[in-house]
This record gives structure tokens, sequence and C-alpha cells, in this order.
């Protein structure tokens, strides 16, 4: 049965801008056909079967042409299942996109486009530069700047005589011959003009000129591809409302360490004020299915307390009970526990509030909540991935009747092109990230940790990374999320100042 293909658009970087409809259609993609702008990060959002296919392009270099791009694409949907054509921007501004669904058609492939935030728009709000504004420009012009040799389409007069804002695309190596024939065809040379690369990421730079300077400025500040070139007076808005070069943040690296899988809220805070948090290692959940013979899920009534260590623990418990025949009467007797906020909210999803929350993962903490009724012998049934039901199962034996319910296992898994120097700082969130981290670099990477600024968010955090040999910059006075995100504002302004 043949597949379909769908033509997505990334945005213009910051992988936030992708859509509602984008982001649930990379979950269920089969196979992913993505570009070299496309922010790795978003591939993390596939399922761990889902085949990756790189057709990245440079300026002046196509390794793999387009012609047989098109082909994987319809190679890809006649194996059939869900095929993402993944492209920056949005597939039909400068994607080739429309060609892409000629071909698809042509051979009688089903496909779909889900539209992307152009860069023309979005990534110059990146860089506080609106493309109209009601006293600078009514309209506003996308062009391609990528002019083949000898062959001139544009019409210079017309694009000169525009009151509204010019926005060209893939221009860098054009920059000094657009101006030129700007002001050649009577384009005021005094217009204001901004060049922004890698617009709306962390490391985004903007510089600010006229028609006459802005390529000498250009190539004092090295700018290069990825690059967008705005030409009018919006450009001149841009000190009042260039918001994201102003966050406390911005173009600051930061590694977070990852104790498990699952969104972390510290790495999100990072991005939320403009810099980039990369969460290393990768760390995958794969369903562990039971077997044919387990029958926990029949035996239910043998337990009186169910105590679930994860939000995922929660979702792959409830499709259990329901492939069992089974439903959330079947838990009337039972004692419930959250351990951690995430699970709470799960199980409220599920129509289910906890009996008992246990903040954090802590075998005394769960201990102090049940209190006496440990010594009468309780009979617990204990979910969670492989390794955490297991390692709190031994300590939790000595106390009560226990069964660990491993439903998952969380993967760990390393990119071959991490490059730990590229950071500014490392933010550790528990004494499981210290570990986590140390078990995957190698010895030279280690020997680059220690020359990184370390950031602590608590005093046994800080000392599991003395007792591996390092030395901590900063430790938040209380753990906190908050306190650590301001540790690292205070030491880039103290940086800044210095």
């Amino acid at each position: 049965m043949t597949g379909k293909v769908v033509l997505m658009g990334a945005g213009p970087g910051d992988i936030g801008l992708l859509t509602v409809k984008a982001m649930e259609t990379l979950r269920r993609a089969d196979s992913i056909v993505y570009d070299r702008l496309v922010d790795s990060s978003l591939l993390a959002a596939r399922k761990p079967q889902c085949k990756l296919i790189y057709v990245g392009k440079e300026p002046s270099h196509h390794p793999i042409p387009q012609e047989e791009i098109e082909q994987i694409l319809v190679n890809e949907a006649r194996n059939g299942g869900l095929v993402v054509r993944l492209k920056a921007g949005d597939p039909y501004v400068f994607g080739r996109g429309g060609e892409e669904g000629e071909v698809l058609y042509d051979a009688g492939i089903p496909f779909e486009v889900i539209p992307g935030i152009t860069s023309a728009i979005g990534g110059l709000v990146y860089a506080g530069i609106p493309v109209t504004h009601r006293d600078y420009a009514s309209s506003f012009h996308v062009i391609t700047g990528h002019l083949k040799k000898g062959h001139d389409p544009l019409d210079w007069q017309s694009l000169a005589r525009l009151e509204g804002t010019l926005v060209f695309l893939m221009g860098m190596t054009n920059l000094q011959a657009i101006c030129e024939k700007l002001i050649r065809n009577g384009r005021s040379p005094e217009t204001s003009v901004a060049v922004v690369e890698w617009a709306s990421r962390s490391h985004q730079r903007s510089v600010v000129g006229d028609l006459t300077s802005i390529h000498e400025i250009v190539q004092k500040k090295g700018i290069h591809n990825p690059a967008l070139i705005v030409v009018g007076d919006v450009v001149k808005l841009r000190p009042k409302l260039n918001f994201f070069e102003s966050l406390p943040l911005f173009q600051q690296k930061i590694l977070v360490p990852r104790a498990r899988a699952g969104e972390s809220k510290l790495a999100r805070k990072i991005e939320e004020l403009g810099g980039k948090a990369v969460e290393y290692p990768q760390i995958a959940v794969q369903e562990q299915p039971l077997p044919k013979s387990d029958v926990t899920f029949s035996n239910l009534r043998s337990y009186d307390t169910l105590i679930f260590m994860s939000s995922e623990s929660v979702q792959y418990f409830f499709e259990n009970l329901l492939a069992k025949d089974k439903d959330s009467r079947d838990l009337q007797h039972l004692h419930i526990v959250a351990v951690g906020i995430d699970v709470l909210k799960c199980l409220q999803g599920k129509g289910i509030q906890a009996d008992s929350f246990c903040p954090r993962r802590s075998v005394q903490l769960l201990l102090d909540l049940q209190g006496e009724a440990w010594q009468r012998g309780m009979h617990i049934l204990l979910v969670g991935s492989e390794e955490l039901v297991h390692t709190f199962a031994e300590q939790l034996t000595r106390h009560a009747y226990v069964t660990p319910l491993p439903l998952y296992k969380e993967v760990r898994t390393t990119c071959k092109s991490f490059n730990l120097a590229e950071y500014n700082a490392i933010c550790f969130g528990s004494s499981t990230t210290v570990q986590n981290l140390l078990t995957v670099l190698t010895k030279e990477e280690q020997q680059v940790l220690a020359q990184k600024k370390l950031f602590s968010i608590g005093q046994m955090t800080s000392q599991s990374i003395r007792d591996n040999g390092f030395t901590v910059h900063q430790e938040a006075k209380k753990p906190s999320i908050d306190e650590v995100i301001q540790l690292l504002i205070d030491d880039v302004k103290g940086a800044v100042l210095a």
C-alpha cells in the first residue's frame, strides 16, 4: 500500500515555533527526510523506529541533487507509511516544496503540506524588525538573492522604486551586488539595511548599516550564511523592538545533563531566557511488553499500595490495564502514591486523584509518607522504568513486600557531533545527572569538562561533582531551578562587566 508524504515547514530556527500540527505529525512519521538548517532537536520527537534521511544542501554545494531528493520521497512513500519532508522556514517560500509536490502528484503519491513560519517574517521578528509598520512600510516583498551567473531575472528598477520592505533570502554571496543594483536604480544610498545570521537561534547575530556600508560591516563582523538581508526604514525600529537579543541568557550555550527521559524544566527555562539548552546524553523510552505469563493485572487484589515512579509509568500502566479488559474501578481498593508533580498531573489526566504525594524520588520520603503502615507488612506494586523499580524495590523490601513492575526502559545514546568545548556552562540538577554524563564522556572530554563552569542545584549534587574530581563553580543556596537560573544570569552579567 502506498504511503503518504507531508511537506512540512520547521520555521526559522527556534524549535518552539514549530506548529502543533507539525509536531504531532513528526511524532507519527515512519521516515523523515530533512535539510541542513533544521534544528536537530526537532528530530528527538520522532518514534524510536523512525528512519532519518539527511539531504542537506549548502550554498554552491549540493551533495544530493534535487532530482534525487524527489526520488527519495517517491521511493519512501511507495514503501508505505508516513514520510515527512522537513524543511527550514516554509516549504513554499523558496523551499522547492512546489516542485516536490508536482513530482509526488505525477507519481500518484498522496501528499499534504503543513506550512511553517518563513524566516522572512519570523526571523526578522527575532532581530527586532517588523516587516510592516504603519509609519514605515505598508507592504513587504520577499525576493530570492540567489542569482544564477549570467542571468538576472529581477526587475531592479521596480524593486528600487518600491516603498515597502525588501527581504532577500539566500543572498549573502550577492550582498554587494544587491546593494549596488538598488542604488544604481534609484534607491537612496542611505536606506537602512540589516543582516541577520542564524535568525531566531541563541547564536543569532545582527548587524545594521545602509546600502553603502553594510557589505563592509558584514565582512568585518564575519557574518555568513544562513542570513537574511532586509532593506527598508523598518530597520530603524530595531533599538526599540529587539526583545530577543536583550534576553539575559542570549548567546549562552548551556549543557543540561539528563537524569531520565522527558522534558527538562531547567532546559526549558534556559531557552525562554534566550539561551540554547542541550540535554545530554539523549535518553529514549522503550516500552517493555509484559510476558504472556504475567499475572500482575489479574492479581491486583493482592496489593494494597500502588506507587507510580514516573509519568511514563502511568501511561504504560493504564494501556496494559485496558488491554486486560480492566479499568480504574479495579484500583479502588489501592492506596495510590504519585512520585513527582508530573506523575500527579498525569494521574489527574486519567481521572484519578492520588491518595499520597511524594515530591521527589527518595526512599526516605516514601518511608516517611507511609509512616507506620510499613510495619504492617504492606504489599506494594512499584511501577516505573526497569532501572527505577529494581533500585527502589531493593531498598524498600527491607520494610515491605514489593513487586517491581518494569513497563519500560530508558536507553542512553550519545551524539557523534557532540563538542563539549562549545558550551559556556554545565548545569547539574541532581547527583544522577553527574553520573549519567560522566558515563558517556571520554577521558579527553572529561578533561574539557574540568575547564568548564559547573553549576549545581544543591549540596548533594555538589558533593557528587567533587567526589568525581571536579570543581563546582556555583552552588544554588536553595535546591530549585529558579536559583540555578539566577546563578547563570548573574554569572553572565559578571562576565560582561569584567
